[in-house]
């Protein structure tokens, strides 16, 4: 049974009585949701105050909107900059006085939102060219499409000051209480694709499972 709180594209929250095994499960799976980021960057010009290794790393966490590509290791082609199949590729170029944000990568429409990358003053230029590609919350937290979490509906409507420990101890007893769920999406997909996702990623390493143990 579930029982629909609160849902937008970004967050669902939902009670139910599922098992709390199943929905730690359904939690840990969510880092087997393939999800799309910048992998690399070949950056040609740098005249900002930020290392290249920086502007590396913030590009790495801008979260993009998912395209239809396949994993790096389901792909075959061989390819470390990858193929059109498994990878996409970003341009920018700017020159200052300006804040240089996400948006300006190219193609357009790919970015979720407008964040900064860094600063340019007059006549100071950023020019790179990124590689992006589908990955796994497992691989690097960058590729996280965000956040599953649940908690006890009496709890949430009883809210004290008790210990954590009295709090685990009292949940070994609450196996089948309801709990309430809630998830957060960072943009790459819809909250309830992580959650649907998150089940079939589940199903698929249990039947892989079942082969290893055959």
């Amino acid at each position: 049974m579930i029982k629909i709180i609160d849902k937008t594209d970004e967050k669902i929250s939902f009670k139910s009585d599922i098992p709390i095994s199943m929905a730690n499960a359904i939690r840990r799976s969510l880092n087997y949701v393939p999800i799309m980021a910048i992998e690399s960057l070949e950056i040609s010009k740098n005249d900002s105050a930020l290392y290249d290794e920086i502007i590396a790393h913030r590009c790495g966490l801008i979260p993009l909107k998912n395209e239809n590509l396949k994993l790096p290791k389901d792909c075959g082609c061989g390819k470390e900059e990858g193929c059109g199949k498994c990878s996409m590729k970003f341009k920018l170029s700017a020159t200052g006085p300006c804040i240089v944000y996400s948006t300006e990568l190219s193609p357009k429409g790919n970015v979720v939102y407008k964040m900064p990358i860094t600063i340019l003053e007059k006549e100071q230029e950023l020019e790179f060219v990124a590689i992006a590609k589908m990955g796994i919350g497992i691989e690097h937290a960058k590729f996280s499409p965000g956040l599953l979490y649940y908690r006890y509906s009496e709890d949430l409507e009883n809210e004290s000051d008790e210990s954590f420990k009295k709090i685990l101890e009292e949940s070994k007893k609450k196996e089948d209480k309801e709990i309430t769920v809630f998830i957060e999406s960072w943009g790459q997909i819809k909250a309830k694709d992580i959650f649907t996702e998150s089940i079939e990623a589940l199903n698929k390493e249990i039947k892989e499972f079942e082969k290893q143990v055959k």
